[in-house]
């Protein structure tokens, strides 16, 4: 009986920590996502990438046709960019995942990243290389 009792507090014991864990995680998804949605995506493109200044700042990524990330990307992005003073290069897929991309600021590349999520998070990211490389 007393192994049964001992199970049973185990058991809850193990239940409470991996809910402790899932909330954690769960509090700390929502606060990047709330940080990811109080960016303006305006907000980034005038004041950011008008500073970024010259024409050596490039985009280059990596894509692929049956890549559905890599479309959105091109949809979502790609002609804001152009507009504000980017060059945008694609180039065919190296050994990375699709999409992948690389920031070249002054003529070298200070940023690589694979992956696109949504609009909002990738102009973070280049408002953060930016901000860094300044």
């Amino acid at each position: 009986m007393s192994a049964k009792i001992f199970d049973v507090f185990i058991y809850s014991a193990a239940t409470v920590v991996i809910l402790s864990i899932i909330s954690s995680a769960t509090q700390a998804e929502r606060e990047l996502k709330e940080k990811a949605d109080s960016i303006d995506a305006v907000e980034i493109k005038e004041p950011l990438i008008k500073e970024k200044q010259d024409k050596t700042s490039e985009i280059i990524f990596t894509s692929q046709s049956s890549c559905a990330p890599c479309q959105a990307f091109k949809r979502d992005c790609v002609e804001s960019l152009k507009k504000a003073g980017w060059r945008i290069t694609e180039a065919n897929p190296d050994s990375r995942a699709t999409p992948s991309f690389d920031m070249r600021l002054d003529g070298k590349v200070v940023a690589s990243k694979t992956g696109y999520k949504n609009r909002k998070l990738f102009f973070q990211w280049i408002r953060n290389v930016v901000e860094t490389n300044r």
